[in-house]
């Protein structure tokens, strides 16, 4: 809780404080802040060793895959290690590789956004008929096919998102901070631990 509130104080004091600001406190925390970054990473990889080396010696379902994610993994490492991060096939590998993968499984979110507009776009009440409609307005405003049918649609379709859409982005983003600012001074009081590994509220 002391190392808790010591550090909300400090992000506190660098931002909001003419001291904070004039000592430049922000920038030394951005590098803290990536210390601390590292050595979760650092943390995260010796946590995924153990858990796939058991896997390994107990010859778990689907232990192979374990076998390669941790030659990957260490490969990768000593890869980086040899060539550093400018190394020709250090980011052939990440460009190639580790890119396209990740760009692939990205994709996959499409059909999930498919599935969630599906749920969210069925006629049960006046307004979700009119996020039906304004959403089918905006998809066709988007195409080719809006203008074909009348040349101000896409004009429209922008001013709806750069009107309305962006008023309500606003609302839920402003209501988010709040969220966020209230559990903050719940953490800083000690009436939220759950970060602590506690139960929760106390």
């Amino acid at each position: 809780m002391i190392v808790t509130v010591i550090s909300s104080l400090l992000v506190i004091f660098s931002s909001y404080f003419y001291l904070g600001v004039k000592w430049d406190l922000t920038a030394a925390l951005d590098g803290w802040f990536l210390i601390g970054i590292a050595i979760a990473m650092a943390l995260g990889f010796v946590n995924l060793t153990a858990i796939h080396w058991k896997h390994i010696q107990r010859k778990r379902e689907g232990w192979i895959f374990s076998v390669i994610l941790l030659l990957t993994m260490y490969g990768y490492v000593v890869l980086g290690l040899i060539q550093k991060q400018t190394g020709t096939e250090f980011v052939w590998i990440y460009r190639n590789i580790q890119a396209a993968l990740a760009a692939t499984v990205f994709s996959l979110v499409a059909f999930f956004i498919t599935s969630a507009a599906y749920r969210a776009f069925r006629i049960r009440t006046k307004e979700a008929t009119l996020l039906l409609i304004f959403a089918i307005f905006v998809m066709l405003g988007r195409a080719p096919i809006g203008d074909a049918i009348f040349s101000e649609w896409s004009t429209w379709a922008n001013k709806i998102m750069a009107v309305p859409n962006v008023a309500g982005m606003r609302g839920i983003t402003l209501g988010a901070y709040v969220g966020g600012f209230a559990t903050a001074i719940r953490i800083m009081l000690g009436l939220e631990r759950a970060h602590l590994g506690g139960t929760g509220t106390q």
